[in-house]
């Protein structure tokens, strides 16, 4: 099994890669709880994106970008939390209406990145940001089609 990123990551390995983790991950408030399978972010080759986008630096986002098959509720679903769309209006950022806690991105847009989440990491367990591979990204400057 792969060594866990913290004594809260899952060992469980995952049937498609032997050497993804999966992390256990929810709001605030725990009315929301999910699981992603992921390589390992203690893996040097796994990036973490830290994007300079207006709503990520304001909710402080560092994502990983998951087919939605390696995500699952275990508390909850993807229908009760709330949602905030802007600009393109092609990705909705998902939210617990309760806390408030920004849990992941998704398209709306089933010609553009569908059927991928971008989760954010200060959701999941035991995760120590310190050791992650973060990767900037420029979303301030891009645009969406």
């Amino acid at each position: 099994m792969p060594a866990a990123d913290s004594s809260t990551a899952s060992m469980e390995q995952s049937p498609s890669n032997p050497e993804s983790v999966i992390y256990n991950g929810s709001c605030h408030c725990h009315r929301f709880e999910f699981n992603v399978i992921n390589p390992s972010l203690t893996d040097p080759s796994t990036q973490v994106i830290d994007c300079n986008c207006s709503i990520c630096t304001r909710n402080g986002h560092l994502l990983v970008h998951v087919p939605d098959a390696n995500f699952s509720f275990s508390k909850g679903s993807q229908e009760e939390l709330s949602k905030y769309t802007f600009g393109s209006h092609k990705i909705a950022h998902h939210f617990c209406p309760t806390c408030g806690t920004s849990c992941f991105a998704a398209s709306i847009d089933p010609n553009f990145f569908y059927g991928i989440k971008a989760v954010n990491v200060r959701t999941f367990e035991g995760v120590d940001l310190k050791a992650l591979n973060l990767k900037f990204m420029d979303g301030k400057n891009a645009t969406i089609p």
